[in-house]
C-alpha cells in the first residue's frame, strides 16, 4: 500500500465497485463546501495490479465527486495491489462502521455484487455475509429472488393467491428488524472472543482493531445506558 496523487481522469469510477445503489447530493456538496474552506479528507482508496496503470476505485465515490465538483484535477490516493476482485472485496467490506451508513438497499445490492462475482458467488452464505457486513438471512432472501427473477414462473412455482386463498403471507422484514438481526449475530460474534485482556493480546490487534473495539464499545455503552434510561423497547 502506498500514498500517492493521482490525476481524477485516470481514477475507473465505475458500478462493477460502487456498492451504493445511489449516491447522495447532499453529501456531495457538504464535502465540497469543506473543500472550498480548505478541509483535507482521507485519501481514497483504489487498487492497480502490479506492472498496470488502471486505478480502480474501490471506497470514496463521494469524496472523489464532490473533487470534480470543486473543480480539483488530483486527488490524494491510497494504492493497494490487486484488480477488480480485489477492488470489489475492499468494497463490499467498506463503510460498515465509519462513513455514510448504508442503506437496507445497498446492504442488498452489495449481496447482488456478490453473487455476480465468479469467485465470490462459489462462497457459502455466511462467508458472504460475512463479506458483505450482513446477516444470513439478507444473503438467503436476495438469493433466492434472484434465482426466481431469472428462472421466470415456472409450473413448479405456486400459483399467485386468490382472493379465497386467506393464507398469510410473511410480511418484509424492516429496515430495524434486519439492522437488529444483524446486531445480534455481530454481537453473537464478539462473545466467542476471550473476555481477558491478557488473552486478547495474543490476537495481535491492530491500530484499525483497537479503534474499531473502541467505537463498538462505545456505541454498546450509550446504547446500554438509553435502554436504561427508558429508551428501550422493554
Amino acid at each position: 500500500m502506498e500514498l500517492q496523487t493521482l490525476e481524477i481522469n485516470n481514477i475507473e469510477a465505475t458500478s462493477a465497485t460502487q456498492v451504493r445503489t445511489k449516491l447522495s447530493k447532499e453529501v456531495i456538496e457538504t464535502y465540497q463546501e469543506d473543500l472550498e474552506h480548505g478541509a483535507i479528507f482521507p485519501p481514497i482508496i483504489v487498487f492497480r495490479e502490479k506492472g498496470s496503470s488502471r486505478s480502480i476505485l474501490a471506497d470514496g465515490f463521494h469524496r472523489l465527486l464532490a473533487y470534480v465538483n470543486a473543480g480539483r484535477e488530483e486527488i490524494e490516493c491510497e494504492i493497494h495491489e490487486g484488480g477488480i476482485h480485489d477492488a470489489l472485496a475492499y468494497a463490499l467490506s467498506a463503510n460498515r462502521v465509519h462513513g455514510l451508513r448504508r442503506t437496507n438497499a445497498d446492504k442488498v445490492n452489495a449481496v447482488k455484487l456478490a453473487l455476480k462475482d465468479p469467485e465470490f458467488s462459489k462462497l457459502t452464505q455466511q462467508e458472504i455475509a460475512d463479506l458483505c457486513g450482513v446477516s444470513r438471512e439478507t444473503v438467503n432472501r436476495t438469493s433466492r429472488k434472484d434465482t426466481i427473477e431469472e428462472a421466470g414462473v415456472t409450473k413448479s412455482q405456486p400459483k399467485p393467491p386468490t382472493n379465497g386463498d386467506k393464507r398469510p403471507t410473511k410480511p418484509e422484514p424492516t429496515q430495524a428488524e434486519i439492522e437488529r438481526d444483524e446486531l445480534r449475530q455481530a454481537l453473537s460474534l464478539i462473545k466467542a472472543f476471550p473476555y481477558d485482556g491478557d488473552v486478547t493480546v495474543g490476537l495481535n490487534l491492530s491500530k484499525d482493531d483497537v479503534a474499531d473495539l473502541e467505537y463498538v464499545s462505545c456505541w454498546c455503552a450509550a446504547a446500554v445506558l438509553a435502554h436504561r434510561n427508558g429508551g428501550g423497547n422493554g
